[in-house]
């Protein structure tokens, strides 16, 4: 599943995930109002241009790849129910007994009328003949054998289309760190999720070509950057621009920010503003209509003189989702060093596109 190009997405890949869930941040010069205070830091942190950053991360979340839907068993009885047995009953049930009576009825008792023993005679003779015929017996017709029933062949079960589900990722021992350039269109990540194995990596985009190579290997394989599952210096959707949609979604008027205090930080005085992200708002706002979001704590140390983030904490447990941690630390604003391309001799040039004829 992860081939080479997604070495890409072992670094860059955390970052946006990262910034999805938790690059919500926040800050104001002096202002008690954190409504106030996120609206100057969505502000401050669209103007940036370059930032390093680093990144941990611990627990684990769920997202929405694609799996298949495991096939059924055939169940299926081809077992042939058909009764073939003859069931017909050809024994011969008539009677054939004679039941006629032959014996002589009439009178023979002189009469001196010839046509009274006629009329005698004719009777006698008819009442033998009607009564001295046998009864005919039946013929039997034997009952026809059932055709047996053709054994059924099973029908196939065709293979199911894979359906969206959610895979659990482990996210202890996460890092990611490294450059982003906004204003030369270049990054420099390095990082490692352990819970996919494989996912990890140094991803480095220069002018449009992206250099990759796993932890071991010495010589950069390449790519077009335009053809990355993630590219982490595009302008529009890459990690800063993920950022900046993110800090508008906590900017949203329907959540309630809490300002906590100002405390002092390594740079300087910082606003501490709490969130909590509600599904609704970060569904509609993200367009994550149908899918499982949960509630998710996001803590901001925002400067107090720039109003540009210090580092945020994210927490958030759901039933569904699971649970994580995410700290990100942001340093350097506008002053990284220039990130530069692989020298010669460090990585295969094959990936790379060749120069438009002239």
């Amino acid at each position: 599943m992860f081939l080479r190009r997604s070495i890409a997405t072992a670094a860059g890949g955390l970052i946006v995930v990262v910034a999805l869930v938790g690059g919500c941040t926040s800050s104001t010069p002096s202002l008690s109002d954190p409504h106030k205070i996120l609206d100057n830091m969505v502000t401050a942190m669209a103007g940036i241009k370059s930032v390093h950053f680093e990144l941990t991360a611990i627990g684990q979340f769920q997202f929405g790849f694609t799996t298949p839907t495991p096939a059924p068993t055939d169940t299926s009885s081809p077992a042939d129910t058909s009764s073939p047995a003859d069931t017909s009953s050809p024994a011969d049930t008539s009677s054939p007994a004679d039941t006629s009576s032959p014996a002589d009825t009439s009178s023979p008792a002189a009469s001196e009328s010839p046509t009274a023993s006629a009329s005698v005679t004719a009777s006698a003779s008819g009442s033998a003949a009607a009564s001295g015929s046998p009864t005919a017996s039946p013929t039997a017709v034997p009952t026809a054998t059932p055709v047996p029933t053709a054994t059924p062949e099973p029908t196939p079960t065709p293979a199911p289309t894979p359906t969206p589900g959610p895979l659990t990722i482990p996210f202890d021992g996460t890092t990611a760190s490294g450059d982003l350039d906004a204003s030369n269109a270049a990054a420099d990540i390095t990082g490692t999720l352990p819970g996919l194995p494989g996912f990890a990596g140094q991803v480095l985009v220069v002018g449009g070509n992206a250099y990759l190579r796993v932890p071991g290997q010495n010589i950069f394989s390449t790519e077009v950057a335009s053809s990355l599952p993630l590219n982490p210096a595009d302008s529009t959707g890459g990690v800063l621009a993920e950022f900046q949609t993110i800090l508008t979604t906590v900017d949203n008027k329907d959540l309630n920010p809490k300002l906590l205090g100002i405390e002092s930080r390594p740079g300087g005085p910082c606003y501490h503003i709490q969130v909590q992200a509600t599904p609704n708002v970060v569904s509609n706002v993200l367009d994550l209509t149908g899918q499982g979001v949960g509630y998710a704590i996001v803590d901001m140390w925002i400067y107090q003189s720039s109003f540009l983030i210090e580092h945020l904490e994210l927490h958030t447990s759901d039933p569904a989702a699971g649970s994580a941690a995410i700290r990100l630390v942001l340093s350097e604003y506008n002053s990284i060093a220039p990130i530069v391309a692989p020298a010669a001799g460090q990585f295969d040039p094959s990936g790379l596109e060749a120069p438009a004829a002239t």
